[in-house]
């Protein structure tokens, strides 16, 4: 039997900061994300500023689930292995019941205030992912979104090979293209893709 999926609006941190309104295509195949019924991921770093109340996106996207999992495929055995075994040891650490969502009370955005791994509140993070999955004009909550703080992405990083972190960087030169004063967060190890 196939699970129902539970779904929201798009929360207004999962749209596009360039363009003001929710992503429409996929930055691989170009795929018209809204009409197509296919899921798709979007993924969006920001960088915040001490002492001040605000953030900015270093860099956003959305990717429909066909090129994700192409992408995937590029991955080497053994980052594919380490990132399994870090989300396993997660969840033991944590166990499951602190990580389901109970629909009658959920805030998205109390849900994104912190780190899914740390704990960390993006308050006191410098830099951190934000990663939902869609369907249409949907958020499916059956894989919750989640955000990535700057302690685990680095922890995450050092498990990739140098072949993965190679196709990572080839993603993000060919698709993402950040500007120069933020390339130093992009390049090599940084760009975690879930």
């Amino acid at each position: 039997m196939e699970q129902q999926e539970i779904k929201l609006d798009i929360p207004p941190i999962f749209q596009s900061d360039a363009e003001e309104k929710p992503f429409e295509t996929c930055v691989v195949c170009g795929k018209d994300l809204l009409h197509s019924q296919e899921n798709y991921m979007v993924e969006k770093v920001f960088k915040t500023y001490e002492g001040h109340d605000f953030k900015s996106t270093v860099f956003e996207f959305a990717i429909c689930t066909t090129c994700h999992q192409k992408m995937q495929e590029g991955m080497s055995e053994e980052s594919m292995q380490n990132m399994q075994n870090y989300y396993q040891q997660f969840i033991q650490q944590r166990g499951s019941d602190s990580i389901m969502i109970d629909l009658r009370t959920f805030d998205v955005n109390q849900w994104l205030s912190k780190c899914f791994f740390k704990s960390t509140p993006v308050s006191e993070m410098k830099e951190y992912q934000v990663v939902g999955m869609f369907k249409g004009d949907k958020l499916i909550l059956n894989q919750p979104p989640m955000v990535i703080g700057y302690q685990a992405m680095e922890e995450m990083a050092e498990l990739l090979s140098k072949q993965t972190r190679d196709e990572m960087n080839g993603f993000r030169e060919k698709f993402l293209g950040p500007p120069p004063e933020f390339s130093e967060f992009i390049y090599g190890k940084k760009l975690i893709m879930v």
